[in-house]
């Protein structure tokens, strides 16, 4: 009796293929442009992109920030739509305006009096470990690979870093 051989692909740790942005604003939104094709950390660099957005924004006011923040999920959520609709990937690597987006969401309880660097690095560092590590909400918005889902678990590790700014603001203001 011969025993039948498969021949099994290697495991890799390749990330899905991501193809160039066709033609179109929404598209290339979804990337940051070329932003979102660097080899490694595109989505560190979509989170530090918003970072400018996110101080510049408060200090014109909450509303403003808040307006931005709103803007840019929308667009966001579009391009993403548009970008992947071709797609078998729905979350490809190089998609990265859903990290500006949930770096925003982060920021939006935060008093322009308190829009410095400090609290810039740590809701920095605080929306890396929640994007990364996916508890929750993040990873149950993570398990859904439409455009929606792609969005919301950046949007949930953000809510999730603005909480824990509140409450060092809170600690910052009482002096506790």
């Amino acid at each position: 009796m011969s025993k039948k051989h498969t021949i099994r692909p290697k495991a890799t740790n390749k990330k899905p293929h991501c193809p160039k942005a066709t033609p179109g604003y929404l598209t290339k939104l979804a990337t940051l442009g070329p932003v979102g094709y660097f080899p490694k950390g595109a989505g560190t660099l979509g989170s530090l992109a918003a970072l400018p957005l996110a101080y510049l924004a408060s200090n014109l006011g909450l509303p403003f920030l808040w307006g931005l923040t709103a803007l840019v999920f929308i667009l966001g959520l579009k391009s993403i739509e548009k970008f992947t609709a071709n797609m078998t990937e729905k979350d490809p690597n190089c998609v990265i305006i859903d990290e500006v987006a949930g770096q925003l969401m982060a920021f939006l309880t935060i008093l322009p009096d308190f829009m410095h660097w400090p609290m810039l690095l740590l809701g920095f560092v605080l929306f890396r470990f929640f994007d990364i590590f996916k508890f929750g909400l993040v990873a149950f918005w993570d398990r859904r690979k439409k455009p929606l889902g792609v969005m919301m678990d950046d949007i949930a590790a953000g809510a999730l870093t603005g909480l824990i700014l509140t409450i060092v603001q809170i600690f910052l203001i009482y002096n506790i």
